[in-house]
């Protein structure tokens, strides 16, 4: 069997010259063999039923890229939010800029959204040297294995993927930069005939505390009679975290399993007032998922079974001296103690069928069972002021110690090849919760190669978003109450692409969008109960390019344009996004000196952003960030060094604040540098 497949493969390469058309067709249709997700396209992405971009791990070391979190504000039509824990989320195509769970985060095909808020702010920190490729769909398409995404998606995939490879890929590194960053890590693979592991480490910290402020107390978020109290200052955006992640694979079976601890400052408070630099928050994530896949003749088995555990663990000031709650004065100030620990288990089955001609047909379910664990609520004595901690988790919780909820989702898709240069994927999503059903959701997927230089696709999907433990849950608490009547946030897009080949890393990727947006969940400093308020119909156009000026350099750019409507409760209250900015375009170029030597450059221009219409402050700036890096590679010894310096002309960056909090916005890091040692072992 064996030398005829040799045989096979040897007859496609002679007749590549000769019967290209079809060759390219044959290729297309052995491609989807390996597609497990709708990120993981590994090659050919152009040829997929979405909107892709592809950014590759070595590629993104030589301009400095230091994490997961500065990859991706390269991604066309992608920003970046934060709020006042400083939990970053990417914003794609300007939808909902305040909430989170817009886009899912899946680690070598694992969704590590965290259930408290629905976000992945903890694995933006995630060193690029952990990560081989990073593959992200723009738009609700990204559906599969029981995976909604609603604006968009993002897989990172590690250097488990090269175990089979005849280099090994192991590796050490190690950073230094500003706010006395240090990070280090390794890379380890190791094989048997039967066996493959993959583990990867890596501990980092930093001492980053930015000036901030005036705080939200100025605004009232504590109640007009602590106006004076509002504070500015350094906001502690630190961070301290170490990660661990383990992939195995013996024959069917794999094993998927990361632990990550992540601890950061308190940012910009928890009730918006400033907190004091030793204020920390922590977000750990564990989970382990096992696998069983199997293909027998035309069928193809695809099992999974999986726990995630998260939680949210605040400790903070959470209110200045002098502070007067509800007539009672605390003299040194208010703290707290919040602690929530949600379990996720999942199972999954999905049978791929491939014995109809033409026809790829996948039929299967998902069962979700999410339960927060365990609580904790302690406060200042609310009674009589004193600072001393009192244990409120029963009489006074954040949080419902009660949450739950079960999630069915049964899905079939096809992908026909009507010709060798025509496929349709079509298929439809159900989903059931113990809440609130999103139902029926479908989607159409038209790919027209009319050769290798020129491609077209048509895309019509339905998506949703189911609330956040956050949003639902959450208790007693000055600036977010939780609803648990909240519908889906559900999204209707309809894109338009076409894709320019040039030469076979060279292309021009253009795409247009119209997204219908309903039920999106808002809360205000003035109303902090979650509602279904919002309405958002958003277009736009995506331009993105890759290829060579020279022989011996790299190029790539892009640009968004973003607009539309926004309604609230039924009334249009302005003709403009707010807090989303119009124009966005980033690129780098990267020239290579030597074989050893190269010289990377990365642009980023954010437009400005418009406010809520009763929000009267002026719109925020524009800003454009320029960063250079120059990377040195040796391989007689097989060991690398970059040197980077980020935001040179120390550009004002800040990402938006609701009305009536931070007044001034949530300021982000001024000009930085980094150095990055690399030691490869072959």
């Amino acid at each position: 069997m064996k030398y005829k497949i040799n045989f096979f493969l040897l007859a496609c390469l002679t007749t590549l010259h000769l019967q290209a058309d079809d060759l390219r067709a044959s290729l297309l249709s052995n491609m989807k063999e390996f597609d497990t997700i709708a990120t993981q396209t590994k090659q050919n992405e152009h040829y997929q039923p979405y909107i892709i971009s592809v950014f590759h791990g070595k590629e993104l070391e030589k301009l400095g890229v230091s994490n997961l979190k500065e990859a991706l504000t390269l991604v066309p039509g992608v920003d970046m939010a934060t709020d006042n824990f400083n939990n970053q989320t990417p914003i794609f195509r300007g939808s909902n800029p305040f909430a989170y769970g817009q886009s899912k985060l899946l680690i070598d095909g694992v969704v590590v959204n965290n259930l408290f808020f629905d976000a992945y702010s903890e694995y933006l920190s995630m060193p690029i040297e952990m990560i081989k490729r990073i593959e992200v769909i723009r738009g609700p398409g990204s559906k599969v294995d029981g995976i909604n995404a609603y604006a968009g998606s993002i897989n990172v995939v590690t250097y488990a993927e090269d175990v089979d490879d005849f280099l090994s890929n192991d590796k050490l590194v190690f950073k230094y930069g500003s706010y006395d960053y240090r990070m280090g890590g390794f890379v380890k693979n190791f094989k048997t005939q039967t066996l493959k592991t993959h583990i990867d480490f890596y501990y980092q910290k930093d001492n980053k505390n930015i000036s901030s402020g005036p705080d939200g107390v100025s605004q009232g978020s504590l109640g007009s009679a602590n106006v004076g109290l509002s504070q500015s200052g350094d906001a502690p955006l630190w961070l301290d975290e170490y990660s661990l992640g383990l992939n195995m694979q013996y024959k069917e079976f794999s094993l998927k399993a990361r632990i990550l601890q992540h601890k950061q400052g308190s940012a910009y408070g928890i009730n918006l007032a400033l907190p004091q630099k030793s204020d920390r928050i922590k977000l750990p994530s564990y989970y382990a998922e096992l696998g069983y896949a199997k293909k027998i003749d035309d069928f193809h088995v695809d099992i999974k079974v999986g726990v995630k555990y998260d939680a949210f663990d605040s400790k903070a000031k959470l209110a200045p001296d002098d502070v007067n709650l509800s007539g009672v004065v605390f003299p040194n100030g208010g703290y707290g103690e919040h602690y929530a620990k949600q379990r996720v288990l999942y199972q999954s089955s999905y049978l791929k069928y491939d014995g109809f001609i033409n026809h790829h047909i996948t039929l299967g379910y998902r069962v979700t069972q999410e339960k927060t664990i365990a609580i904790k609520s302690k406060l200042s004595n609310l009674a009589t002021g004193n600072a001393a901690l009192v244990d409120y988790t029963n009489t006074l919780p954040f949080f419902d110690k009660d949450a739950r909820r079960t999630v069915y989702t049964f899905s079939l898709q096809d992908t026909y090849d009507v010709n060798e240069k025509l496929s349709v994927l079509y298929g439809v999503n159900y989903e059931q919760t113990s809440y609130k059903n999103a139902g029926l959701e479908p989607r159409v997927s038209f790919v027209y190669r009319k050769d290798f230089k020129n491609i077209f696709k048509a895309i019509y999907s339905c998506s949703h978003r189911n609330p956040s433990w956050q949003e639902m849950f959450t208790k007693n608490n000055h600036a977010r109450v939780g609803s648990t009547n909240l519908e889906p946030e559900k999204v209707t897009s309809y894109e338009l692409a076409y894709i320019r080949n040039f030469t076979s890393d060279s292309y021009l990727q253009s795409n247009l969008f119209y997204l219908v947006n309903k039920n999106q969940i808002y809360n205000s400093a003035a109303d902090p109960v979650y509602r279904n308020v919002g309405k958002t119909d958003i277009y736009g156009i995506e331009l993105e390019y890759k290829g060579h000026i020279f022989p011996d350099d790299e190029l790539y750019a892009n640009y968004a344009y973003i607009d539309g409507r926004y309604t609230v409760d039924g009334v249009s209250t302005s003709n403009s996004l707010p807090n989303v900015a119009h124009h966005l375009a980033k690129g780098y170029y990267i020239y290579n000196l030597s074989s050893a030597v190269s010289l990377g450059t990365t642009l980023k221009y954010v437009g400005s952003k418009e406010r809520m219409p009763t929000d009267l402050r002026p719109k925020l700036k524009a800003y454009t960030t320029l960063d250079t890096a120059l990377n040195y590679k040796n391989t007689h010894y097989n060991y690398s060094v970059n040197v980077s310096v980020k935001n040179i002309f120390d550009a004002d960056v800040r990402y938006p604040s609701p009305q009536g909090t931070y007044v001034q916005d949530y300021a982000q890091e001024r000009r930085t540098f980094l150095i990055a040692f690399k030691k490869s072992f072959r």
